[in-house]
């Protein structure tokens, strides 16, 4: 019976996963725009944002340590869950701090290494 995607039945676990990965291949448009937003409003020079780029990077290098993390720790009872559902939460409270109040190079690199985070723990557990 139910929905099959090439020969493998889709159930909730494979459509969290599936929108995981879809918004992490979103967010190559939302780093143009934050390339823009940093060059244009924050007027912050090429090689400033290079090294801002490094710094936004910097959460995937701990992913080993998300991934220990949500092994040994259950949230509520979850492994995989409560940290999926809180990633998302602080991802989507750091695009909204970086749309709406972010207005120096601190709080826009902030914002991003935030948004990182929440991208390479949801990575991390779904995987």
């Amino acid at each position: 019976g139910g929905m099959q995607l090439m020969g493998v039945p889709v159930d909730n676990e494979i459509l969290v996963i599936l929108f995981i990965y879809f918004v992490q291949g979103a967010l190559g448009l939302a780093r143009l725009a934050v390339t823009f937003f940093l060059k244009d409003e924050l007027n912050l020079s090429p090689a400033d944002l290079a090294a801002l780029t490094g710094i936004f990077s910097a959460p995937w290098v701990l992913k080993p340590l998300y991934g220990f993390l949500s092994d040994g720790l259950p949230i509520l009872g979850y492994r995989r869950r409560s940290y999926i559902f809180l990633s998302g939460i602080l991802g989507a409270g750091a695009w909204l701090y970086l749309s709406l109040v972010a207005s120096t190079p601190l709080e826009a690199t902030t914002a991003n290494v935030v948004a990182s985070l929440s991208v390479a723990i949801s990575d991390v557990v779904a995987d």
